[in-house]
């Protein structure tokens, strides 16, 4: 149920060359609709439960928060930066699941 994939993500997003913002929408949009295609398997497993869905939505302004956030990091960070610490990020998430 995790989203295992994103090492494969980062990786092929690099071979793309995409910008870095454009990096980072195509791997939200990617992991959004991942999760969503989830939702109707977790709610099955117990996974989400009514109570669980509240704390989501209590946390709804922090998440806000964190948006806001990523998007002022983002704009200082300079693209080959960026593309270094996504590799470094890539390969440490993958040498954690080996």
């Amino acid at each position: 149920m995790a989203n295992a994939a994103g090492p494969i993500m980062v990786i092929y997003l690099l071979a793309m060359g995409l910008p870095k913002v454009q990096f980072v929408g195509t791997g939200a949009w990617l992991f959004f609709l991942i999760n969503w295609i989830k939702v109707p398997f977790s709610t099955n497993l117990g996974l989400m439960t009514a109570e669980s869905v509240k704390l989501n939505v209590m946390m709804l302004s922090f998440v806000a928060a964190e948006v806001v956030t990523g998007i002022l990091v983002l704009k200082r960070i300079p693209q080959k930066a960026f593309i270094g610490v996504v590799q470094i990020l890539a390969a440490a998430v993958k040498l954690l699941f080996r």
